[in-house]
């Protein structure tokens, strides 16, 4: 049995590519995301926000009856690179048996929002496939990452500038004996880390079960056992910070709030926007003003069971006992913010009134990631946001 495997995929046409795929809608505005639709009638943004089941069914099934998707008549492994102006990956799109997500073979960090799952689940039943891979990464593995590099002389099938600002490339592997030699050197590795999808993985699993109950005649060998999957060397993942935004000050004024951060936190004001460099330091952002944070004692070791994640640290130490934040999963008080909208996306927040108060905090690092996955541990909720990420829509998955 491989471990990770070629598949057919379900692409669309070369020229329809970019107006087809996309990306996460946290990229983009409200206004961008109807302009698009409306622009790009192929786009599976067109899909994903159809009225009703019925209507999205539809209109998958005319892009596959217009050709615009068409599947390939080979298995393949996909080459995926994505690049921004400071920073490039390349990885594999494959399937592996969701029997492997076991803590063991694929791990997770990451605890799951049950009603997003659902909804997860609902899409993928409705539509028969899986349109967008789950993100993962594999430790590194040279012999892996230079038969990868050797594929980049080729000409890519897609090359594009998405709608998140990324330049996505992709090439098709059906190379019998180099489709081998990638299943034997992923069979060497086997583990694999759940970067981004794990509502999505939760919701794979869950439709397997209910399409397994369906089938009288199951095996474990019908597609809907397997799932999609990109994978990327862990070295060249990058996860950027994800920051905190309160909507009010729990009935402090701003003078009083500061007073009570003091007494735990060293509170220094600052000249201009204030990124942390380094963990346990955080910024803030507050009428105007950017402090940075640093705890006046070091906190207990292992407070938190395995390590003392610099998010854990921010709501134990003042998100909980100053402003009364609860469990940020049901708690609408507090937002979050991801890292590429940078600090002025913070500042912009607060200047509007949509929140009184911002926290800029330190990266998590990939180690973090890997030490939760392994102890079988899970992250808090909001804990990283990798990017860039695979675009949906540029391979498929399914389950027919």
């Amino acid at each position: 049995m491989y471990f990770i495997n070629p598949f057919k995929g379900l692409r669309p046409t070369k020229e329809n590519a970019s107006s087809v795929a996309i990306s996460s809608t946290d990229h983009l505005s409200k206004e961008i995301v109807i302009d698009h639709k409306k622009n790009n009638p192929w786009s599976y943004l067109n899909v994903f926000s159809a009225e009703n089941n019925s209507k999205s069914k539809e209109q998958f099934e005319l892009m596959k009856t217009k050709s615009i998707l068409t599947k390939d008549n080979n298995n393949s492994f996909y080459i995926y690179k994505i690049s921004t102006e400071d920073h490039a990956q390349v990885g594999i799109v494959g399937t592996a048996k969701l029997s492997a997500y076991d803590n063991l073979h694929i791990r997770g960090h990451e605890e799951i929002f049950f009603e997003r799952s659902q909804k997860r689940m609902k899409q993928m039943n409705n539509l028969n496939a899986q349109i967008g891979p789950i993100y993962a990464v594999y430790p590194d593995n040279k012999l892996l990452n230079d038969l990868v590099e050797k594929e980049l002389i080729n000409p890519p099938v897609y090359s594009f500038d998405g709608m998140d600002r990324s330049k996505h490339e992709m090439w098709v592997l059906d190379n019998e004996k180099k489709v081998s030699k990638i299943r034997d050197l992923f069979n060497s590795i086997n583990r694999i880390y759940i970067a981004d999808g794990h509502h999505r993985m939760d919701a794979l699993l869950k439709l397997s079960k209910f399409k397994q109950h369906q089938n009288p005649n199951h095996t474990g060998d019908e597609a809907y056992n397997f799932f999609m999957i990109a994978i990327f060397p862990t070295s060249q993942a990058r996860i950027l910070d994800y920051n905190r935004l309160v909507k009010d000050l729990y009935g402090y004024s701003p003078k009083d709030f500061i007073k009570e951060i003091k007494k735990k936190f060293k509170v220094e004001k600052q000249n201009s926007s204030y990124k942390p460099k380094k963990s346990q330091i955080f910024g803030m952002y507050l009428e105007k003003q950017w402090y940075s944070l640093e705890l006046k004692e070091k906190p207990h070791q292992n407070l938190f069971h395995i390590i003392n994640l610099d998010i854990n640290l921010l709501h134990y130490y003042l998100l909980e006992p100053i402003l009364g934040i609860g469990d940020p999963r049901q708690d609408n008080r507090i937002d979050f913010l991801a890292g590429f909208h940078g600090l002025e996306g913070i500042e912009a927040k607060v200047d509007s009134g949509e929140a009184k108060v911002g926290f800029a905090l330190f990266a998590t690092q990939m180690e973090n990631v890997i030490s939760f996955a392994d102890k079988k541990l899970n992250m808090p909720p909001k804990s990283t946001w990798f990017d860039p990420k695979p675009l949906d829509g540029l391979v498929a998955y399914d389950f027919e």
